[in-house]
This record gives structure tokens, C-alpha cells and sequence, in this order.
């Protein structure tokens, strides 16, 4: 699971000034007075990470042009907020929920009928072996690199073998006739419905994808109730090299997607689609497209941050209030400690840090409390249902510190030799500290540097880019990067298991995996191999195996003690801030839903005022 989504999901975020409430959406038209038609017009700062191939595409944004309008999936989402049902499963091209055996280990699924592809392939239906071939592609490292193939090669049958070139087939997968998918397992995966709710799992019709191992997104065939404009182009009779790609998305500068003619609203409870178009330019300034919003230019922004201005004038003025909407993410923003780097491999030094943290200091860098909870645990109080919504082991008055209980827990640190809640040991000096360059995060990170110094903590910081420098930083063991104070995390689906192994799973470690960078779980000889005098690190390995395999609110409790183990007998991390997403919608705007699954604006769901189309 080479996860990508550190950044993609909800690294981009940068600083604003504004405060206030959440903002609650204005009463919005229902049912059939929500106006169908027109052209939605969007911005994206950045392209997408792997230009729209499903098997490679690990970016949020990628996820909302797929879930909302060009891929269906065995099972999805509705493309509304957690209290709507945006985090449960519906059927999609399957007919019902999946019948799963009684030991948890054949899941049958069967599909809907009369459903069809989008142009060229306007007459294949879409039928079993079509979702078969999408895990082949999965297996396949050059097609799925820096996919998600992790997420069926552990449980699925065959998946392995077929992937080493061992086997033709992936043995687990069958079709069972036209209409039904028989999926076996090697051990029980209480989740693995939400796998097959990923761009990944969408169906690829016989002969799409031969010869576009690198660039199968720009020969997609859609699914869904649009595609690229120009798909019905496409020319797949030709050689793959002389083929053109499709007119509709032209990578680093434009989008456009158009009403899919195959597509029937009867088949499709989720997707309401009411545009008719929807234009994407790429590039931009986040004040010049900020601007193009106020005057309703461009409808929203879809990757970026309302600049603090933008949001304050909304926000002072009752006719455009009702343009800000903000929803939880379900993502985390935390600090992270190396088990293996001193001071940080004594529990007590990390425990004061949770106490010592200012984290309404940090949430008010970021731009208040529209963008964000303050966090007590790690995982997101979605996933668990709320089993720890008021959970907090580290709370301070205000959510501002508390520098003498801090000190308190200083004094029990092997660090601490004189007992006066100041860490003496020269490894609390020049702590090797690896940041993201961008705003807020050198002002959160000097917050930190003043709220620890009286502990007797200092630091070493190196800055340098999110993704290409800090990230790799933080993930790699050789680095020995001591303390990273700015990483983020968002779920990958509505599970709780997306915040447990990639973070916290041994297999998840070192600059080949991702994204433990706390080591977690690292073995002894894993730490010798990459130079580190610490033999031991605590470990999470037994909770996230009794995990795995368990459904419904078993499995939900089990992530809750999980994240329990985690705050008060490893302490990993110091977490700090629940994400959210702010969006600013242009005047011409009358339907907005946020979709939890990416947690994105739901395309599918906004709606323009039959005046303005």
C-alpha cells in the first residue's frame, strides 16, 4: 500500500486567519426543484497524481472525478456527509450487498442488468470477468504502480501468485456466468466491501486498457454518468501506440467531462448529476482563482483553501455567508515521534509533549475553528462510530497546555536525571526535525519550539517541499529524522483499518513502504540494519491482527481500543487537529453535498440556478 494520499488527501491546506463556527449550509432545494442542466466550472491549482488511471490514481482529487462521474463500483457511496450516510455502502453495479459465507471467505456478488459502457463501448455490458480484469491490471506492478494492490494481494486467493507470474489466472476470482462475481479469500477481511468501493475495483472492458499500462486514464472508458469529452473517439482497433487519447483532459491544463449517453438514472440511486458539463482549468494562483469565484467565473476552487480575505469578507457579509461549507474531513493533522531516535524512546518524554502542545495555538495558525476539532486521539471519530468522541488522556485547559503537568511527566523520563521536569541529556538538544517549507507550518512548528523549550527541548528543523523532501524524510529510517511536526493523514475509505496498519503495521515501515514513521512495531533487526542504538520499540501487531478480520460494531470497538493502546501505552503521536474541508462556492451555486468517501465537494450533487446556466 504505497500510500500516497499523506499529501494528496489532506496535505494541501494552507494558512488562514479566519475563526468562527463551522458553517452550517444554507436550506437548499429538494427533490425536484433542484435544478438540472448547465455547465459547472472548476479550478484545480494542481493535476491529478496519475492522470486518472484507476489502478495508480491515489489522490482525493482523483477519487471525486471518479466516484461522483466517470467509474461505478461494485458497491459506493452516496456523496453526502457522514450524518447522511456518506460513510455506508450501497449497492452500485451490483444488484444487492455482497452474500458473505458463514467463515467469512467467499464473497458473491451479483450484478445489475442492462448496464452498459460509456462510448466507444456503448454496447458492451458490463459483466463479471470486466472486474476480474481490473484486479489483473491491479496485480500487474507496472499498471498498478503506486496503486493500492496491497488492499487484494493480502486477502484474495491466487492474487500473489498470479501478480510473481506464477499462475494465469488469480484464482480467487471467478465469474460465475455474466452476472455474478465469486471472490475467495485466505483469511477473513471485514472490509473488504470498501475495497471494492475503490476507483480500482471499477469494471475495464476487454481491450481498454492493452498497450495503456503508463496512460490507461486517458483512453478511460467510463462507467459512470459522464466521460471524457471526445471518448467517443476513441479507437481501440488500432495499434495501442497510434491510438489518440482522449480530447477531454488534456494533463496540466484542462478537464472537461459530458453527459455519458449510456448512462440511465434507473441504475443509479447514488448520482443525482444534474449539470449537464463540467469544465476544469488547471493552474492558477489561489487569489486570482479566489477572485474568479467572487465573480462567479469559476464555481469553486476543488484542491484548494479559500484565502483567509476571501473567507473573512464571506463571512462578515449575510448574502455571501451561505457560500462557506465546511465539513469534517475525517482527517488528522499530528506530530510524530521516532520510537527509535532519544529522547523520543522514553514514553514519558513523549507523554509530555501531548500535555505540553498548545493545540488551539496550532488549529488558530491554520485558520480556526472552521478548519478543524481539536483531536484527543488518533483515528477519526467517524470511523469509530464516536466510541471516543470525548476521549482525550492529554486534555489541557482550552486545549492550550499545560507546561506543569508536562513537567511532572518529564520528571519520571530516564532523561530527566535531576527530577526537575527538564530533560538534561544532550539527545534533547538540536533534535533533527524535518518540516514542509509552506505556510503555516513554520509558525506551527516555532509554536512547538516555544511550548517544549521549557522542557528542555530543542531543535534542529530542516525545511524543504511536502511531498518530494519532508514526506521522504519522515519515511525513511536511514534519515533519522528524530521528530516531524507537520504531517497529515486521511482515510482511504470509511474504515477504521486506513488509519491502523499503514500507520502503526510492521509491514508498513521503511522508505519502500509507507507510512510509519514512527517504527512502530520495527523488530531489532530492523533497527540495527538502519544504524539505530535502540534494540526495542512497543508494538501494535496483536491489536491489528485481532482487528482484521472482525465486522460490524466488534470491529468498530476493536480500532477504538486500538486507538486507546496507541494514546496511552505508545504514544506515537501528538495529535492535534481533526481536519476539515472548507469550501467557497460561487453566487451561481443552489445544491451543494459534501462527499465523505473523498472528502471533497460531491460534483455529482451541485446544481447551478436555471438562471445562470
Amino acid at each position: 500500500m504505497k500510500l500516497l494520499a499523506l499529501v494528496a488527501v489532506v496535505g494541501l491546506v494552507a494558512t488562514a486567519c479566519a475563526g468562527g463556527d463551522e458553517k452550517t449550509p444554507k436550506k437548499q432545494p429538494q427533490g425536484e426543484d433542484i435544478p438540472s442542466g448547465g455547465t459547472l466550472k472548476l479550478a484545480l491549482l494542481g493535476d491529478v497524481s496519475h492522470a486518472f488511471d484507476p489502478q495508480k490514481e491515489y489522490y482525493n482529487i482523483g477519487w471525486s472525478f471518479m466516484r461522483c462521474c466517470l467509474l461505478r463500483t461494485l458497491l459506493s457511496y452516496n456523496g453526502k456527509p457522514t450524518d447522511e450516510r456518506g460513510t455506508e455502502l450501497f449497492p452500485d453495479l451490483a444488484a444487492d450487498m455482497p452474500e458473505v459465507s458463514e467463515d467469512g471467505l467467499t464473497w458473491t456478488f451479483t450484478l445489475k442488468d442492462g448496464i452498459t459502457y460509456a462510448p466507444p463501448f456503448q454496447d458492451k455490458p458490463i459483466v463479471a470477468q470486466d472486474f476480474i480484469r481490473a484486479m489483473e491490471r491491479e496485480a500487474n506492478d507496472t499498471a498498478a504502480a503506486g496503486g493500492y494492490s496491497n488492499y487484494y494481494e493480502d486477502p484474495i486467493e491466487g492474487f500473489t501468485e498470479f501478480s510473481d507470474g506464477t499462475a494465469d489466472t488469480i484464482s480467487g476470482m471467478t465469474a460465475v456466468d455474466e452476472k455474478t462475481l465469486e471472490i475467495k479469500l485466505k483469511e477473513p477481511t471485514g472490509d473488504l466491501g470498501f475495497r471494492f468501493a475503490m476507483p480500482s475495483a471499477a469494471p475495464i472492458p476487454e481491450g481498454a486498457a492493452d498497450g495503456h499500462d503508463e496512460d490507461y486514464g486517458r483512453f478511460l472508458v467510463s462507467s459512470g454518468p459522464y466521460m471524457f469529452e471526445g471518448s467517443e473517439a476513441l479507437d481501440f482497433s488500432v495499434d495501442p501506440k497510434d491510438q489518440e487519447p482522449v480530447a477531454g483532459y488534456v494533463p496540466e491544463r484542462s478537464i472537461i467531462l459530458v453527459r455519458n449517453p449510456s448512462w440511465d438514472k434507473a441504475t443509479d440511486d447514488l448520482r443525482p448529476a444534474y449539470v449537464d458539463r463540467i469544465e476544469v482549468t488547471i493552474g492558477g494562483t489561489e487569489e486570482d482563482l479566489a477572485n474568479k469565484v467572487d465573480n462567479a467565473e469559476i464555481d469553486l476552487v476543488f484542491d484548494g483553501v479559500p484565502p483567509a480575505q476571501q473567507i473573512q469578507k464571506y463571512q462578515a457579509d449575510p448574502n455571501l455567508e451561505d457560500q462557506i461549507n465546511s465539513y469534517p474531513s475525517d482527517g488528522q493533522r499530528y506530530i510524530s515521534f521516532n520510537l527509535a531516535a532519544p529522547p523520543f524512546d522514553d514514553i514519558h518524554v513523549r507523554k509530555a509533549l501531548n500535555l505540553a502542545l498548545d493545540k488551539d495555538g496550532m488549529r488558530r495558525l491554520r485558520g480556526g475553528e472552521l478548519f478543524g476539532d481539536i483531536a484527543g486521539h488518533i483515528i477519526v471519530d467517524s470511523l469509530l462510530n464516536n466510541q471516543l468522541k470525548d476521549y482525550d488522556p492529554y486534555a489541557t485547559p482550552n486545549s492550550q497546555g499545560d507546561i506543569n503537568a508536562a513537567k511532572e511527566e518529564m520528571k519520571q523520563s530516564k532523561y530527566d536525571t535531576d527530577g526537575d521536569g527538564v530533560c538534561d541529556d544532550p539527545s534533547c538538544k538540536d533534535i533533527l526535525t524535518f518540516i514542509d517549507e509552506a505556510d503555516p507550518y513554520p509558525d506551527q512548528t516555532a509554536l512547538q519550539q516555544d511550548n517544549f523549550e521549557p522542557l528542555g527541548l530543542t531543535f534542529d528543523v530542516k525545511a524543504g517541499e511536502r511531498s518530494t523532501f519532508m514526506y521522504d524524510k519522515c519515511n525513511d529510517p536511514g534519515a533519522k529524522a528524530a521528530y516531524c511536526p507537520s504531517p497529515a493523514w486521511g482515510k482511504d475509505y470509511a474504515d477504521a483499518y486506513t488509519f491502523g496498519p499503514p500507520l502503526f503495521g510492521k509491514d508498513f515501515l521503511g522508505p519502500d513502504s509507507c507510512c510509519n514513521y514512527s517504527l512502530v512495531g520495527a523488530d531489532p533487526a530492523f533497527l540495527e540494519g538502519f544504524g539505530y542504538t535502540v534494540t526495542e520499540v512497543p508494538s501494535a501487531e496483536d491489536k491489528l491482527d485481532e482487528c482484521g478480520p472482525l465486522t460490524g460494531d466488534e470491529r468498530i470497538t476493536c480500532f477504538a481500543e486500538l486507538d486507546q493502546l496507541l494514546m496511552e501505552e505508545i504514544v506515537p503521536w501528538v495529535p492535534y487537529l481533526f481536519d476539515n474541508n472548507v469550501d467557497v462556492v460561487s453566487s451561481r451555486i443552489v445544491n451543494y453535498s459534501f462527499d465523505q468517501f473523498a472528502g471533497n465537494a460531491a460534483l455529482d450533487h451541485m446544481a447551478i440556478a436555471a438562471n445562470q446556466q
